[in-house]
């Protein structure tokens, strides 16, 4: 997965890294299964690290789920 250089991603851009809606991210989130954001004025924005984190740690789960 390439993250783009930004260093904040919006909902809209983390749920098309993920390949699901705004609406899942935020559900997501809510119930403890993605990273919180971080609230820059109104909109809410993902740190690109802590979401290529957390996408290494779903891929480090699923090797040893497959193993």
């Amino acid at each position: 997965m390439s993250l783009p250089t930004s260093q904040y991603l919006a909902t809209k851009d983390v749920a098309a890294l993920f390949g699901v809606k705004s609406k899942t991210i935020l559900e997501w989130e809510k119930d403890g299964k993605f990273p919180p954001a971080t609230i820059i004025g109104k909109p809410k924005r993902w740190d690109t690290k802590i979401v290529e984190q957390h996408c290494q740690a779903l891929r480090d789960q699923t090797t040893r789920l497959s193993a």
